[in-house]
This record gives structure tokens, sequence and C-alpha cells, in this order.
């Protein structure tokens, strides 16, 4: 487990004797141990050590080559040589020879450059992928967080709603047992008494499931039972009747989200997005690799040198030194192609890959625009949301004084609970997606260097 995130974005109050524990989750944090825990990031980092070592091997095939060669031969029989009426052995059963040598492809058209340069392209691909991998950790992290606070302050809105029904719904009863109200508002407010008990119960899972899934970004263990949330800024408590809290929520408000992606709304699409600059590289990688391939059509100069210890020495049975330099000189005349097929791949893939590249720029260049098109709606529409808000709450207020005072009917008291609560869960709503197009929109645009 994360002990710094724990430490950070989770404030248990330990739960004394009857008291609810109490979960505090912070954006940033969150989006720390999302990056922290994503297995498919850290994938992603090895492949990148993977690429970077593999370049490096490239480049070291560029350079002489020193080994270190030994060699050793049992014969069963060894030639003789019979002259005069004497034989002589040439040679030995036992055969070696050891020493160090020395090997440098001193002329290939480049192609082992090109390999090298064709890794080299390869790993910052690697590199741009993973950082691509990580904005979509990110994104995804803030989407979750965001949800959350959409469904803890649904909970909050609904509690307040449930409260409301039931204030009503008493003072109606008393209202009826004076004979001053009918059964009929007795029951309608009953029943929606139970319509509003039934939305937030549905609400507190709804928190449950968005809580869980941000846990499950995170890697972290929430250490206590979240199946029954509640909100933590709720001052006035549960509803009477409601089961109660495992655990009290608190999540950082819209307004301290949305000032920490306030500059994403200014910045500007990001041409060079990590997403981009991989197939850009990918391309380059293929380009390199072709120009490598079709060096395989030319001619290969390769200088070898060694120095070593043999023995025996031909027909004397003793040590010797022996120097050796050669240079050998290599062209391919018929293969059925195959370099020639080999290079064209490597093309096909550089130009796919730049398709491909043309293609998500394109799509990545739509999706910034609609986001700043929905945020320039969404911004009118929560101006509309907090006229609604307001007058939806002065409107129940009085409509339900009217009814108290047998000018209204309660069904209309109803419809006006009704508006009011809709305006406010729209209102929360607006504001969510207000958040999301942000975070989408930082994913996309042009981060400050």
């Amino acid at each position: 487990m994360n002990a710094a995130f724990i430490a950070v974005s989770l404030a248990w109050l330990g739960p004394a004797q009857g008291q609810t524990p109490a979960l505090r989750m912070e954006l940033e944090a969150a989006e720390k141990a999302a990056l922290n825990n994503s297995a498919a990031l850290k994938a992603l980092e090895q492949e990148l050590a993977a690429s970077r070592s593999r370049a490096e091997s490239r480049w070291a095939q560029v350079w002489p080559r020193v080994t270190a060669d030994a060699s050793w031969k049992y014969l069963s029989e060894v030639p003789a040589l019979s002259l005069a009426g004497r034989t002589q052995t040439l040679g030995d059963n036992h055969n070696y020879s050891v020493g160090p040598a020395l090997g440098w492809t001193l002329w290939d058209q480049g192609a082992l450059r090109e390999a090298w340069k064709s890794a080299q392209a390869a790993a910052r691909a690697k590199g741009d992928e993973r950082k691509a991998a990580g904005r979509q950790i990110l994104l995804r992290a803030r989407l979750a967080y965001f949800q959350a606070q959409l469904a803890l302050e649904q909970v909050r809105l609904l509690a307040d709603s449930l409260k409301l029904a039931q204030s009503q719904y008493r003072d109606i009863e008393t209202r009826r047992k004076a004979g001053a109200s009918s059964l009929i508002d007795s029951l309608s407010a009953h029943q929606e008494e139970l319509h509003r008990r039934r939305l937030f119960r549905q609400a507190r899972a709804d928190l449950a499931d968005a809580l869980r899934d941000l846990f499950a970004l995170t890697g972290e263990d929430p250490r206590e039972d979240i199946s029954l949330p509640f909100a933590a800024e709720s001052g006035s408590g549960l509803p009477e009747g409601s089961e109660p809290a495992s655990v009290l929520v608190s999540l950082d408000g819209p307004e301290r989200a949305a000032a920490a992606l306030k500059s994403a709304a200014l910045a500007q699409f990001d041409a060079s997005h990590p997403a981009l600059r991989q197939l850009a590289e990918a391309a380059e990688a293929g380009r390199r690799a072709a120009a490598g391939a079709r060096a395989g059509l030319w001619p290969k100069l390769q200088l070898g040198a060694k120095t070593s210890l043999d023995y025996p020495n031909g027909p004397r049975l003793e040590y010797f030194n022996q120097n050796l330099v050669a240079l050998s000189a290599a062209v391919p005349l018929f293969e059925f192609g195959r370099t020639r097929s080999e290079a064209e791949e490597q093309e096909h893939l550089a130009r796919a890959a730049l398709d491909r590249m043309d293609q998500l720029r394109q799509d990545r260049m739509r999706d910034w625009l609609k986001a700043k098109d929905r945020l320039l709606s969404l911004a009118a529409q929560a101006e509309i949301d907090r006229l609604c808000v307001r007058e939806t709450n002065e409107l129940s207020r009085r409509i339900y004084d009217s009814y108290q005072g047998g000018s209204s009917t309660f069904l209309e008291v109803q419809s006006a609970n009704l508006r009011e609560l809709e305006a406010k869960v729209q209102a929360a709503r607006t504001d969510a997606q207000k958040l999301m197009q942000l975070a989408l929109l930082d994913d996309l645009s042009q981060k400050e260097q």
C-alpha cells in the first residue's frame, strides 16, 4: 500500500466508541496514487528501459569487437610421412589455439548505423507511449474522482430533500389529526417521503460504486466498509429512519478542482501530444530500418585480426605465436528478393504510422474543439442552473406556505419540491460535466514546459 497516499489523502478518524469513521480524499493525492498504482504504466517503463538497452546494443555493433577465442580438438589419427626409412608425424593428437581476436565492419553502406538510429527512434516512441499512457491514467483518475464528487453531492441533496419530505409529512399528519388536512394529502405526503427515501438509498449505492471505482484506480484499500457512505459535510446528519453510515466521505469541492484545471480552458491544442509523437517516431524507426535493410544490397567490407598461441607447429610439437590479419568483402548476388522485400515492409510500416498519426491528429483536434464548445455551453448552463435553484427554492417555500394557508393543493407542493430537487441535481451535474471537460482539455492541450 502506498503509505504516502494514505498519509496525504485518507484522513481516518479512528472510530471511537460509536463514532463513524471519516474518509477524506484529495484530488491531487488520488492522481498521484493512480499513476503510482498503474501496472500498465510500470510495464511501459520496463519496455522503455528495454528499448534503450536495445539502442545501446545497436550502437555497440558499429564499433570493433574484441573477443577471446579459444579452440581445442583431438585427432584420433595423425597424418605421418615416411621418407628414407624414417616416419615423421605431421602434428599431434591434441590441437588448440587461444588468443584475442578483433572484428570490425569497415563498410556496409551504413546498415549498422541505420539500425542504431532506428532503435533510437523506437526507444523515443516507447518513451512517448509511456507519457501518453500517463496522461490517460491521469484523465481516468480525474473522471472517476469527479463522478464520485457528483455522487456525493447527489447523496447530500437527496438527504436534504428526504428531510424536507419527512418534515412536511409530519406537519400534514398533525394538521390531518386536527382536521385541517385530508387523508389524501397525508397519504400523498407519505408516498412522497417513500419515493425520496428510495432515491436516497439508491444515491448512497451509486456513491459506493463510484468510490470503489476510484479506489480500484488508485490501488488503495479503503480499510473500512464503504457500502453505506454518507456526506461528511451534511451538518444535520442522516434523515430519520435511514441506515447508519458506514463511513463519512469528504472530497474536494468543485471549485477547488476547477481552480486546479482552469489553465486548461485557455491552453492551445497540443499538436505535439505524446500519442502523436509516438507515431512520428515509429515512422522514423521504420524509415531508418528500411534504409538499413536496403544497405544490404551493397558490398560489405569486414576486417579481422587475431593473435594467438597455437599448438602444434605443424610437424614440430611446440607452441608458437600466430598473427593473422584478414580482409573480406561480400555482396549478395541472388536471394529471391529477400532484402528488397524487408526494406519495402519497413517503408510500408513507416507510411502506415504517418497515416495513423494524421488520423489521430484530426480526431484529437475534433475532440478538443468539441470539449471547448461543451465547456462554453456548460458555463452558460451553470448560470441558468444557479438561477433555477434560487427561484425553485423560493417557489417551493412560498407554495408550501400557500398550502398551509389553504390556497394551494398538496399536488402543487409536490410539483414544486420536485422542480427544486431537479434544479439542484442538474446544477451538480453541470458542475461535474464542466470539470470533466476541463480534464479532457487538459489531456489534449499543450503543457507548460
